[in-house]
């Protein structure tokens, strides 16, 4: 249930065991959210580039541009992976992706996907 005429914000919700976690620090992922409204073609020029962890922007030099994950009070890590405008009150479909396929990954453990108002402009 989103409110008309409001930009929101997506936000993947995430934790890395402290065990054994592999392919999280090699690469930064691409991360994306559109509204759909009737459209079927996905463009890759709406996504960003997100790090799961801050070893990931060490071992790619530091010097790409992206978004860096943020711990929550719950413990939780969060990390923005884009936002939208919904104009059309509660009909439509907002599609998010987080993307990353040429390693193998473990140890990432996804709570979920929080879809809030953004504040501020």
């Amino acid at each position: 249930m989103l409110s008309p005429n409001t930009t929101y914000t997506a936000y993947l919700i995430f934790k890395i065991t402290n065990e054994r976690h592999t392919g999280l620090e090699s690469l930064p992922v691409k991360a994306s959210v559109r509204f759909v409204n009737g459209e079927d073609e996905y463009e890759d020029d709406n996504s960003s580039t997100v790090f799961l962890t801050l070893r990931t922007l060490r071992s790619v030099g530091g010097g790409q541009n992206g978004r860096l994950p943020q711990t929550r009070k719950d413990g939780w890590m969060e990390i923005e992976l884009g936002e939208f405008y919904n104009d059309v009150a509660d009909d439509g479909e907002v599609e998010m992706r987080l993307r990353e396929v040429s390693s193998l990954k473990t140890g990432l453990i996804v709570e979920g996907i929080e879809v809030r108002p953004r504040v501020g402009v």
